[in-house]
This record gives C-alpha cells, structure tokens and sequence, in this order.
C-alpha cells in the first residue's frame, strides 16, 4: 500500500510539472521573504525632484521558455489599494508580453509624484497576476505584490536582508547620510539592489 500511494504521488508530482512545463506559468520574484504570501516594495520619492518614476517589477516563469511571445496580465487589486489611479500611478497595460525564449520579464509600473499628501503618509497599491490563454499562475503565494508609495524616507522592505549587514540597524539618520554620500536612495527592490551589488557595498 506504501509504494501505491508513493507511485501515485510520483505520477501526480510529474503529471503537474509536465502541465507547467507545456502551458507555462508566471509568479513574482522580488525578495527572499515572503511572510504573507504578499510581498512589498516600498518606493519613496524622498530627496527626487522627478515627477514619475518606473518601478519594474520581475516576474518570472514556471515551465519551458518557447519560440513565441506570450502574454501576461497584471491588475489593480483594489481590496489591497489606497492609491489613485492618474494621481499615485498610471493605468496598467492591458497585457505584458514575456519575450519568445524568456524565463523572466521586468514588468514597467509608472508612479506618480504628484500629491502632497506623499510628504505625510504612505499610499498602497496592490497588483496581482492573472491567469490568460497564454500563462498560468504558479506559486500561488507569489502572484501579489504591495507597491508603497510615499516622499518621505522609508525603511526598504529588504533592508534586514541585505543592507543591515552594510549599515546596520536602519534609522531615517542613517538613510539620509547614505543619501547624501551615496548620493541616491536605496533602490526600491532587492532585485535591483542585488544586480547593482558592486555599488552598493
């Protein structure tokens, strides 16, 4: 009875990789810490004169990488936002394309600089992946993302997974002296900050 139910698990283990591995399926891959099942980027505009910025989200595929694009769909999820669209952010594209032979794609999300209120508090916006006709969603823990929004000085989600063992413990006075040196902020996710990782220590 053990091996049938070992032989069973096997084929329904294999039966599932096969399913991703055919259709494909696309989960976001930001940082190493996942204690909700929804991530966070904290994005500040504090010490920036721009009026917008890009913050690119990385999505990543579960499955086979194929000779054709295929599309992807990334929506607003309103339960878990507070910002504005046209204020806080622009619209969403209706679909993004991950490139034929692509096993990751940077997703583009445009904030906006524009509210005051960003000096004072934090706005939230939540994204999520979508199922199309093209990708499944994979790792169903990892299909939503919360964007913080603000201009004042926040400590990056990351920060005790990378930074703290080059700073130390965080303080808003110790960020504003990397600023000043550095000459930039920290950078909004760990992805960044990871491909960047000469620069910053």
């Amino acid at each position: 009875a053990l091996c049938f139910w070992g032989l069973l698990l096997s084929a329904c283990q294999e039966n599932e990789m096969n399913t991703f591995d055919h259709e494909g399926a696309v989960y976001f891959q930001l940082t190493s810490n996942w204690s909700d099942g929804v991530d966070s980027v904290v994005y500040s505009f504090a010490g920036k004169t721009i009026e917008q910025d890009t913050l690119w989200l990385l999505v990543d595929l579960m499955g086979e990488a194929v000779d054709y694009d295929r599309a992807l769909r990334l929506v607003v999820d309103a339960e878990n936002t507070t910002a504005v669209e046209g204020t806080h952010y622009a619209a969403l594209q209706p679909e993004y394309i991950l490139p034929a032979g692509a096993y990751q794609v940077q997703v583009p999300v445009v904030l906006y600089n524009k509210d005051p209120m960003l000096e004072e508090r934090s706005f939230q916006l939540g994204v999520c992946l979508e199922p199309t006709s093209d990708l499944q969603l994979g790792l169903t823990a990892r299909t939503k993302v919360r964007v913080l929004l603000t201009a004042m000085l926040m400590k990056p989600s990351y920060y005790e997974n990378g930074l703290s063992y080059y700073f130390g413990a965080y303080s808003k006075a110790k960020h504003e002296i990397c600023i000043q040196v550095l000459g930039v902020d920290f950078p909004a996710t760990y992805e960044e900050f990871s491909n960047n990782w000469d620069y910053w220590v």
